[in-house]
C-alpha cells in the first residue's frame, strides 16, 4: 500500500503544536514565531506534506497566489529580475507563490486587475511603474483587494487617508529625491556647475521626486540645472547617443537615473572627446553590475531592488495574514552615499 498522505494533523502530532499554529506556521503568519515556524517547516518537510490547494480554495476562499503584473517597459530593464527574484525568495517559505503577468495590450490600465480581480485568480497583487493620481490604486483601494506597489502615489498625505478620503496604500519605494539631491551636491563639491539630468518617462511618480530633489538641491548648492527634454531614458539607446554626441557640452556633470543607457551615453560622450573626470562628471543610481565594468571614474549610488522585493512580498504577507490587523505599511529606502565607481 502506498504511504499514508501526510496533514496538518500529522504535523501537530508530530511537533505536539496545535493544529491552529500548524496551519498558521505554513501560511506564512507573522503571529507565529521563527523558531516554531521553522520547527514546522522541518517535520512538514520531513513528512512529504503538501498542501491540496484545491480542497484548501474550497474551504478557504484562496488561492494562495501573489499577482505580479508586469510593466511592458520592463523589459528592457536588467534589474527587473531582481525584483520578481526577491518577491519570490521572499515567498519562497511560505505557502503562497507568485505569477507574472504582463499589462494588457491598449489603453486601459485596469485590463489586467480586472482580470485577476474579477476572476479571483489571486489573493494580492503588485504592480509598479505608479502614477501620482494612478487609476489601478484606486481600483484596488475600491474593492478591498490586498495589494502594494513598488513607488509612491500622490494618494499618501498625512494621516490615514488621502484628500479623497481613500486609506493610504502600501508601497515600497526608493527615496528618489534623496538620492538626486546627494547627486547634485556630489558634483557641487567636485566644482560642477552647469548639470544635466537624465530622466525616465513623463507621468511616473518617481520621475517627480527625481527632479524635485535635482531642482532643489542645485538651488541650494547655487549651480544650474536643467532636466534634459525630450529624451525619455526608457526609450532606444540611440536616441541617448545622438543627445549625447550632439548636446553634452552644454554640461559639467551629469545625474543618470538608470544605469541601462551608460553603454549608450559613454559612447556619446567619447565621440564628442569629452572625457569623464576631466571635462565632465557622471553620477549614475544602478541596481546591477552593468556600471562596474564600464571603466569610466563614473559615480554611483546603489539600489538594491531585490530587497524591494523581498520587502513587498513581506509587506503582502503581513497584509494576508488572518491573525494580524495592520494599518497598511509604507516603506522608503535611504539611499547609500555616493561613491566612487573607478578612479
Amino acid at each position: 500500500m502506498p504511504p499514508k498522505k501526510a496533514t496538518i494533523g500529522t504535523i501537530a502530532a508530530a511537533t505536539g503544536l496545535s493544529l491552529a499554529t500548524v496551519s498558521r506556521a505554513l501560511a506564512g503568519s507573522t503571529a507565529v514565531i521563527p523558531e516554531t515556524r521553522e520547527r514546522v517547516l522541518a517535520t512538514a518537510k520531513k513528512l512529504n506534506y503538501v498542501r491540496d490547494r484545491a480542497a484548501v480554495r474550497l474551504k478557504t476562499g484562496k488561492t494562495w497566489v501573489v499577482a505580479f503584473i508586469m510593466d511592458r517597459r520592463d523589459v528592457n530593464q536588467p534589474a527587473f529580475k531582481d525584483l520578481l527574484l526577491g518577491v519570490s525568495d521572499a515567498l519562497a517559505d511560505t505557502e503562497y507563490h507568485m505569477i507574472v503577468l504582463p499589462d494588457a495590450k491598449g489603453g486601459d490600465p485596469l485590463a489586467s486587475l480586472r482580470y485577476v480581480v474579477e476572476r479571483g485568480l489571486a489573493d494580492a497583487i503588485v504592480i509598479s511603474h505608479v502614477s501620482p493620481e494612478d487609476v489601478r490604486v484606486k481600483y484596488l483601494l475600491q474593492q478591498g483587494f490586498p495589494f502594494c506597489t513598488h513607488g509612491r502615489t500622490h494618494l499618501l498625505l498625512s494621516g490615514r487617508v488621502a484628500a479623497d478620503g481613500a486609506p493610504k496604500h502600501p508601497y515600497v519605494d526608493f527615496a528618489n529625491e534623496q538620492y538626486t539631491g546627494a547627486a547634485v551636491a556630489t558634483l557641487a563639491a567636485r566644482g560642477r556647475k552647469k548639470l544635466g539630468i537624465l530622466l525616465p518617462h513623463e507621468g511616473a511618480t518617481f520621475r517627480e521626486h527625481l527632479l524635485n530633489g535635482f531642482n532643489a538641491a542645485c538651488k541650494a548648492h547655487g549651480v544650474q540645472g536643467r532636466a534634459v527634454s525630450k529624451l525619455d531614458i526608457d526609450g532606444s539607446a540611440d536616441h541617448v547617443y545622438t543627445w549625447a554626441a550632439a548636446q553634452a557640452r552644454k554640461y559639467d556633470g551629469l545625474v543618470v537615473t538608470r544605469e541601462s543607457i551608460l553603454i549608450a551615453l559613454m559612447g556619446g560622450l567619447t565621440d564628442c572627446n569629452l572625457s569623464i573626470g576631466r571635462d565632465i562628471d557622471v553620477v549614475t543610481k544602478y541596481s546591477t553590475t552593468l556600471p562596474l565594468y564600464i571603466r569610466q571614474p563614473l559615480l554611483g549610488c546603489f539600489e538594491d531592488i531585490a530587497l524591494t522585493g523581498e520587502l513587498i512580498a513581506r509587506n503582502l504577507l503581513e497584509q494576508l495574514d488572518p491573525g494580524q490587523t495592520h494599518t497598511p505599511l509604507q516603506t522608503l529606502l535611504t539611499p547609500p552615499p555616493i561613491e566612487v565607481l573607478h578612479e
